[in-house]
């Protein structure tokens, strides 16, 4: 094993720490091919010293776990010796180290009152959102936002307002620390009565939240792409969300009238003030009869923003799977396979998806076709390589889009809610560790 040399001298006659700075905020891909400049280049990438300040990649997956309990009372464990958990919450470690590189059990948050019932609402760029309010359907959400990389924290401070019943609320993270060193959450809620979705921000650098409904003038609140909001669309949190240059990225859900193919749905960019800057329609490709499209998911792969869809035989759409008769329709016999799609979104003003990748069903999971949500879930897509990672039959199965290779991960058996997880060593000003 080569080790860096103590005494190597200064890259291209540079000081280390602003090459380090710099190194810094390029992308982990880009860091993998500068180790090969020179050998001086290699010693200062490796140098422990300075990893902790590069970028990082992929080291596994938070998710929530659905507890069972055995004839003897005991909880069921998922049996594999890469996964650990506590409480809610668990850890897959995807590089196969026997220690992981972090404290999956959040020990660190032990003193804070109601650590022991924390969720995982979202994770960006190595910080994670909690919430300690449990999983009452009636509770308040009390965030807490945490680096388990540098067991930093801290107790987001309430709304200052009782919120309206609703029919639904999603909360997501926003961290670019190659823009600025503090977070945004951005809270979406559609309300109960109005049929309003409205967002609340909590900013770190101000400490405090604002309310859309109340801080926004006219004129904000009927921007052209703000309509959605009083339209009949809905956010989709658990098809997860992408961040890319200090906007949110999320599918919205049409849910008005019309055929099954054209399921309305688009995708929103969202800022840090929770203002929408683009309203994206989705793509498909009508390519078989008697089809849908849907849409999987949405995250940042490469510093593009990648969008999943995928097909469904028509007689899926309105039903938890086909039943008997349906499946008589529509058998094996009819030699139609089912494909799942991968678009990007191309740098720049565009607002139009682009294909990717294309990949059928029968070659990921051996079926020629498949129910989102049922057979199978897109639940993370590497930042840094064209690899999907699925669940599927209690499994984490990955495919590289490079390679056509399928790969069992891990077995993760009453999981759901995967959040990928990317470690940040540097210490954040605004994680006080305090209330």
């Amino acid at each position: 094993m080569d080790f860096p040399d103590p005494e190597a001298p200064e890259v291209a006659g540079l000081p280390d720490d602003p090459l380090v700075e710099i190194l810094s905020r390029v992308p982990f891909r880009s860091l993998c091919r500068f180790k090969c400049v020179s050998k001086a280049w290699r010693d200062l990438i490796a140098n422990p010293i300075h990893r902790c300040k590069l970028p990082q990649t992929l080291v596994g997956l938070f998710y929530e776990i659905h507890h069972r309990r055995d004839r003897d009372g005991d909880d069921e464990g998922a049996g594999d010796d890469n996964i650990r958990s506590h409480g809610w919450v668990g850890f897959v470690d995807l590089l196969g180290r026997s220690m992981p590189l972090v404290d999956p059990f959040f020990s660190f948050l032990r003193k804070l009152h109601g650590s022991e019932s924390i969720r995982i609402m979202d994770t960006c760029h190595g910080l994670l959102l909690l919430d300690r309010g449990g999983y009452d359907f009636d509770s308040i959400p009390s965030y807490v936002v945490c680096n388990p990389a540098t067991k930093q924290w801290l107790a987001v401070p309430d709304f200052g307002w009782t919120p309206s019943p609703c029919n639904g609320m999603s909360v997501h993270l926003i961290f670019c620390p190659a823009m600025s060193s503090h977070f945004y959450l951005l809270q979406f809620t559609d309300d109960l009565f109005t049929s309003v979705t409205s967002v609340q921000i909590f900013s770190s650098k101000t400490g405090a939240w604002t309310h859309s409904e109340s801080a926004w003038s006219l004129e904000e609140k009927q921007a052209p792409c703000e309509r959605w909001r009083y339209e009949s669309y809905s956010l989709e949190p658990e098809r997860k969300r992408a961040v890319v240059n200090g906007m949110l990225y999320l599918i919205c859900d049409s849910l008005g009238e019309g055929p099954p193919v054209l399921d309305g749905d688009h995708i929103i960019a969202v800022d840090v003030e929770g203002k929408t800057r683009k309203f994206i329609p989705v793509p498909f490709r009508m390519c078989k009869e008697q089809c849908s499209i849907l849409s999987d998911f949405v995250g940042q792969s490469q510093g593009l923003v990648h969008y999943v869809n995928h097909e469904e035989p028509e007689y899926y759409t309105n039903n938890d799977g086909p039943s008997e008769r349906s499946a008589s329709e529509y058998n094996d016999d009819d030699d139609v396979e089912y494909e799942l799609f991968i678009w990007i979104l191309p740098e720049g003003d565009t607002q139009e998806l682009v294909l990717k990748h294309t990949v059928s069903f029968l070659h990921l999971f051996g079926e020629k076709s498949c129910k989102a949500g049922i057979d199978y879930n897109v639940v993370a897509i590497h930042p840094d390589r064209d690899v999907i990672i699925f669940k599927w039959n209690d499994k984490l199965i990955s495919y590289d889009m490079d390679t056509g290779e399928v790969c069992a991960l891990h077995t993760v058996s009453d999981s759901f809610g995967f959040a990928s997880y990317v470690p940040y060593f540097s210490e954040l000003p605004a994680l006080s560790n305090k209330y």
